[in-house]
């Protein structure tokens, strides 16, 4: 059979280059380390890498994950710890105190003093902000202040209920913050007490703000208990001479307590064992205009707020005058204080309790993805890395085969006629 020149040319070039593709992905193997370069060159292998580099990057974002949660953890934990020793000390203060018998008015105010800076203290460790910036306890709103006010009308809890959740793994998610709402307010008060606010409608301008409030008659509130009151500012009509003047209400019923009350700002207005002051210039009634007037509210409450129990036991050491009802009056906030105050210990406590508890989960967490970690890896390394030694002679047999055939070639190209004349 003949073979043509051409023909022979072309088995010869394919020869050659299929050995040289050979060549060429054995040293990109070689240097990359990987024997399966592309799908195509083994489809079972290269979708189980897939499905390992892709776990793998799922393993290392949960590590990540974990690792944010342990650190806002700690952050918390940190915080909480301080407000424990501060509470302690504030304690440790109520206890002094107690010995209404022999302190005095100097004293007292020395006290106060004390319990007014730890206040100011408390207040930025539940405003704690973690290393992104973030209000530790201000649930969802953490880009915000938890805690807003001054210690003398009163702070507001400015976050919400939320809690971070952190997602740890395929059904695990834990719990890296929790809302000061639940560590800090919500705190059952030893005695039912009061919630005092004003009503975000009001017209005057600056606007009229009311002291956190006081029970100085405890049975006389608790017989009122738990009936809320509205101080409202009537016509200065009502008044003769013309005044500014309030009326006090039940707000569930509307019935009068007490009507037409002459009004001076900074004055303690005490009703059903409740002291409370107003400060300001609050907007009258006009019922020509159809404008009401300012109003207070008075909210009965079973809870109280870990700084508004500070702020009473300052505000009673302040008020002692060395008089037996001021002294009377102390003693009974001091009790109170501590049942309070012990109260908030067992919920930062418990808070502790339970931040312990996601730190042993994270840790368990991060133990098996380093497990799997480690079983995928070496699963992908059987599957896809490249074995040296093989390679090597893979590489050095393809080089002769190459070598062959450019001989062969040569010799063939030297079998013709013109070459034996």
């Amino acid at each position: 059979m003949r073979i043509s020149t051409l023909h022979i040319y072309n088995l010869a070039n394919n020869s050659m280059a299929d050995a040289n593709s050979a060549i060429i992905k054995t040293q990109e193997q070689l240097s990359t380390g990987k024997r399966v370069l592309t799908a195509a060159d083994d489809p079972v292998a290269a979708t189980q890498i897939q499905q390992l580099t892709d776990n793998l990057a799922q393993v290392d974002q949960y590590t990540k994950n974990i690792a944010t949660a342990e650190h806002n953890l700690a952050e918390e934990e940190t915080a909480l710890n301080n407000v424990t020793n501060l509470v302690q000390r504030i304690k440790e203060l109520a206890v002094q105190a107690g010995n209404t018998a022999s302190l005095s008015e100097s004293e007292y105010d020395a006290l106060a003093t004390e319990v007014d800076s730890r206040i100011n203290e408390l207040v930025g460790l539940t405003n704690s902000r973690n290393a992104n910036g973030d209000y530790i306890f201000a649930g969802y709103k953490s880009q915000s202040p938890a805690f807003v006010g001054d210690s003398v009308n009163g702070y507001q809890y400015m976050g919400d209920e939320g809690s971070i959740n952190i997602k740890v793994d395929d059904n695990t998610f834990v719990k890296a913050s929790d809302s000061g709402k639940n560590i800090f307010v919500d705190i059952p008060s030893a005695e039912n007490t009061v919630l005092t606010s004003t009503n975000s409608n009001n017209r005057s301008t600056p606007a009229i703000s009311v002291s956190i409030g006081d029970v100085v008659d405890q049975q006389a509130y608790d017989d009122f208990y738990p009936e809320d009151m509205v101080i409202t500012f009537n016509e200065d009509s009502n008044l003769t001479p013309a005044a500014r003047n309030f009326t006090v209400t039940e707000k569930s019923t509307g019935k009068v307590i007490a009507e037409n009350q002459p009004y001076a700002a900074g004055e303690a207005l005490v009703f059903n064992g409740v002291s409370v002051t107003i400060t300001g210039n609050p907007a009258a009634a006009d019922t020509g205009a159809g404008l009401a007037g300012d109003q207070v509210f008075v909210d009965s409450t079973a809870t109280q707020d870990v700084l508004t129990t500070l702020m009473r036991f300052r505000d009673a050491m302040q008020g002692f005058d060395g008089s037996q009802e001021s002294r009377e009056r102390v003693s009974a906030n001091v009790a109170v204080t501590l049942e309070n105050l012990t109260t908030v210990q067992d919920s930062v406590a418990k808070t502790v309790t339970e931040i312990g508890a996601r730190i042993n989960t994270l840790d368990s967490t991060k133990e098996q993805h380093l497990d799997t970690e480690l079983v995928s890896n070496t699963i992908l390394s059987d599957i896809r890395d490249l074995d040296y030694a093989e390679a090597a002679s893979r590489l050095s047999a393809q080089t002769l085969v190459l070598q062959a055939a450019q001989a062969t070639f040569i010799r063939i190209t030297e079998l013709n006629l013109f070459s034996r004349l």
